[in-house]
């Protein structure tokens, strides 16, 4: 009778031991999504200031200065698409790293 109630009590213990340890688990687990969080909210701050900075620096007038020191500007059309396509694809495969050869 009393090996039985060891037994009991020590499991008990664990089992108590195991509910702390997934209670703190989850505590550290909610502090960290917090953390993260905040952090998102900082780095969305800083990126609507940096937005709001280039939009007060952009103007139309300024896009168009800067396009027109590109000279004429015309559409992309389908053939000039696939050239375009192809080279930047013949380019990414140039500069491409791979794993060393046997």
């Amino acid at each position: 009778m009393l090996a039985k109630l060891c037994v009991l009590i020590v499991g008990l213990g664990v089992l108590a031991c195991l509910l702390l340890g997934t209670r703190q688990l989850r505590t550290q687990a909610a502090h960290e999504m917090a953390d993260v969080q905040k952090r998102v909210a900082r780095h969305d701050r800083e990126l609507w200031k940096l937005r709001s900075e280039i939009a007060r620096r952009i103007t139309p007038d300024k896009v168009e200065l800067l396009a027109r020191g590109f000279g004429d500007l015309q559409p992309i059309s389908a053939e000039r698409y696939r050239v375009m396509v192809r080279l930047e694809a013949e380019e990414a495969g140039e500069t491409t790293v791979t794993m060393g050869g046997r």
